[in-house]
């Protein structure tokens, strides 16, 4: 039973690594059947939230088998390729680290279904519990990767999904101009050592003494970039900790209280402030991070108080006037209606996303 069920997971691995796209295609409509499900069936937040899920651990999983697989076909490229490809699934640090990003991923995939179950299981208290729990395994792992890795700043998810295109675009460049690839690797004069994230010249970076300026070239200057101050540190401190400061202050001042809503916001303005200030010392992945979360900020109108006391009507009446309006949007219109509140009291808490 299990050599056969091994050979059909060698078959799917195989499958995937040779079908990228499709398997993209797949994951999409998994995803899409999600929607469809919620507001459809008995329990519908329940297994649309489960359909959801498993949708997105199946794309974490066959993230992993495509960056495997181009790696083992890869594997006599030289370093500054596998850096280059590391950065493309955001696999930096140590071996550790990089498990905990799986694990963390994995459970930022499945919160939402554990806080619906333990909600219908153990009732409003115990679905609290279950979110408490989360957050602190969340904080704890988050502050891990931050001291024992050379990042500033984390991603949500914690591994981002690979972007496919590129990674297997640049496997392909890599095959057709493997010739050339000693050639290409030479011109790199710099490397970063995981553990302390320093920056190391190589002995065959230096040019000739008539033409040295002691100015360090663009490359060791991108990744020195990386080797921000303490201040930005602290400022991914704050971002951590918002989640469950941002929970003791519900529990204190209640769900729809402004204290516990402008306590997160403060926090979360100190911490982009910050960032935003030194923003010339960060990397272009981690200014591309810090982008999402500014544009995170506009969810901010849909989470309590603000939602029941200004945007709920005001999207009520801008969602009437567009059915009454336009024939053809009510069939898109009328179930958005219904599922916005679900959507507003599952997910406004979320501080992750």
């Amino acid at each position: 039973m299990m050599e056969h069920l091994k050979q059909v997971i060698k078959a799917y691995e195989k499958w995937v690594a040779s079908n990228p796209e499709v398997v993209c295609d797949v994951e999409t409509t998994t995803k899409w059947v999600s929607y469809f499900i919620a507001g459809r069936i008995s329990n519908s937040s329940v297994v649309s939230e489960l359909v959801y899920t498993l949708s997105n651990i199946m794309v974490l999983y066959n993230d992993r088998i495509i960056h495997n697989s181009r790696q083992l076909a890869n594997a006599a490229r030289a370093a500054n390729d596998a850096l280059e490809s590391e950065e493309l699934l955001d696999v930096s640090g140590s071996k550790i680290c990089y498990r905990l990003k799986v694990m963390l991923t994995t459970l930022e995939y499945c919160e939402v279904f554990l806080e619906i179950s333990a909600k219908r299981v153990f009732s409003n208290r115990g679905k609290w519990i279950i979110i408490a729990i989360l957050q602190t395994m969340k904080a704890l792992g988050r502050y891990f990767i931050l001291i024992h890795s050379t990042e500033r700043i984390i991603a949500t998810p914690t591994l981002p999904t690979l972007n496919r295109r590129t990674f297997t675009k640049k496997g392909n460049i890599s095959k057709s101009s493997g010739n050339n690839k000693s050639a290409l690797n030479a011109q790199s004069y710099a490397y970063k050592l995981k553990r302390s994230g320093r920056v190391v010249r190589r002995v065959e970076g230096a040019p000739p003494l008539q033409c040295r300026s002691f100015k360090l070239n663009e490359e060791i200057n991108e990744m020195r970039r990386e080797q921000v101050p303490k201040i930005l540190i602290q400022a991914e401190y704050i971002y951590i900790a918002k989640p469950l400061i941002h929970l003791a202050a519900m529990g204190m001042f209640g769900q729809k209280s402004w204290k516990q809503y402008i306590l997160a916001l403060m926090m979360d303005l100190v911490s982009i402030n910050i960032y935003q200030k030194n923003r010339d010392l960060m990397t272009k992945r981690q200014q591309l991070i810090l982008s999402h979360r500014c544009i995170n900020l506009l969810l901010y109108i849909v989470r309590s108080p603000v939602y029941e006391r200004y945007t709920q009507s005001k999207l009520n009446n801008f969602l009437t006037f567009a059915t009454n309006s336009i024939p053809i949007v009510k069939m898109l219109t009328e179930p958005l209606k219904e599922y916005i509140p679900h959507w507003q009291n599952t997910y406004y808490y979320l501080w992750s996303t």
